[in-house]
């Protein structure tokens, strides 16, 4: 999976990430509402990538991680919903040409 030269929140235009099985996924929504991430999270078939490194490093996570992503995101969540400034992750949906949802979470560490 590429990186980002910065992280999907703060890029302008068309935000593109193609992953390793050379799907290409499109931005669709920045800074998405808690509700939706929890939601996402929870979909077992929502793929969902970990920004490393303030979001520009992505990687995608694992059926293992997957059980403490909730967990890990909804009490320092920045984004509409969470805890504002305070909070270190960020979630971005990005589509398919499919249709499907892919839930991309920046960790501002």
């Amino acid at each position: 999976m590429q990186s980002f030269p910065a992280n999907p929140d703060s890029l302008d235009g068309p935000v593109t990430l193609v992953d390793d099985q050379g799907t290409s996924w499109v931005l669709h929504r920045k800074r998405v509402d808690l509700r939706v991430v929890r939601r996402l999270v929870k979909d077992p078939g929502t793929p969902v990538v970990w920004g490393d490194m303030a979001g520009i490093v992505p990687r995608p996570t694992t059926d293992a991680e997957r059980p403490g992503l909730w967990i890990r995101i909804k009490g320092a969540y920045r984004g509409p919903g969470g805890d504002g400034s305070a909070g270190r992750y960020l979630a971005h949906e990005f589509r398919a040409e499919s249709g499907r949802l892919l839930l991309y979470v920046e960790d501002d560490c």
